[in-house]
């Protein structure tokens, strides 16, 4: 249980013992029934009450800055983890360019098959770590600015492919980490599943976020649980299939509306209708 859930109902469960005694003690007191001892233990509720609240922010506080520092150590754990990875990859993929002799290339494709076990073995450990530590901290921040770092990171990584934005500038309010992964896992699958020299759109209007690709679709029978935890269309393609699973998560969290237009051979585009969202 976070901290932050557990000081909720500790507090509303010392705010109704209050609000019962208070009643209590009104109640014999329009009766005139009221007695000094009812009075002396009520006083002493309260003064009890007020002490330990006192005491318990503090408690509470100490662990919120535990769950941060746990939280930072994961993170920079799970960078390191993926800088190797990524290096063992690209430069495979260089010798592979350069080595001719079969032997020496059998070598290089069973490295980059374990490299590749070990990057699904990461995003399995990655993703189960980030829902067991959700600190979940609403700001306000703007969308067009929260896209535009998130594009950044597929610059090493697009292989190619032309990202471009189209954005209404416009300031919203959740919790930045967890909507940028949302985005990031969309970009990331209209990337994935996309065709060579292809296409991701990025667009912002009238409150409604959509991500089109120009790849090859998505078969309609599949629409129903491509948002399930580990599905994935492609049982070939790199990934653990927990993309759209983080993004559903995330999207019922806020009560944002998903839509999906897909055209096999064409592309798809998923919508977020992000209204919840935007600041009046």
């Amino acid at each position: 249980m976070r901290s932050e859930k557990l000081w909720i109902y500790i507090s509303a469960t010392i705010i109704s013992i209050t609000v019962i005694i208070l009643s209590l003690l009104l109640n014999d007191f329009s009766r005139a029934t009221i007695q000094i001892d009812t009075l002396r233990y009520a006083l002493i509720v309260l003064i009890s009450t007020a002490i330990f609240l006192f005491l318990s922010t503090s408690i509470i506080e100490h662990y919120k800055e535990k769950e941060q520092e746990i939280k930072r150590v994961i993170d920079e754990t799970l960078h390191e983890l993926n800088t190797p990875i990524a290096t063992i990859k690209a430069n495979v993929a260089l010798l592979k360019k350069r080595i001719d002799d079969s032997s020496e290339l059998k070598r290089l494709y069973r490295i980059e098959e374990a490299s590749a076990k070990l990057y699904k073995l990461y995003e399995s450990i990655e993703n189960s770590l980030k829902e067991q530590i959700d600190i979940y901290q609403k700001e306000r921040f703007s969308i067009k600015s929260a896209l535009s770092e998130v594009v950044k990171r597929f610059d090493d990584i697009k292989k190619g492919i032309e990202i471009t934005m189209d954005i209404d500038d416009t300031a919203i309010h959740t919790s930045k980490e967890h909507f940028e992964r949302a985005i990031e896992n969309l970009i990331s699958n209209a990337i994935k599943y996309n065709q060579e020299n292809g296409k991701v759109e990025i667009a912002f209007k009238a409150n409604t976020l959509s991500i089109k690709d120009s790849g090859r679709g998505i078969d309609t029978k599949n629409l129903f649980i491509i948002f399930e935890k580990a599905y994935q269309e492609n049982p070939t393609t790199k990934g653990f299939g927990m993309g759209l699973s983080i993004v559903k998560n995330y999207c019922d969290k806020e009560g944002i509306e998903i839509k999906i237009d897909t055209q096999k051979g064409v592309g798809t585009t998923f919508l977020l209708d992000l209204t919840p969202l935007v600041l009046k």
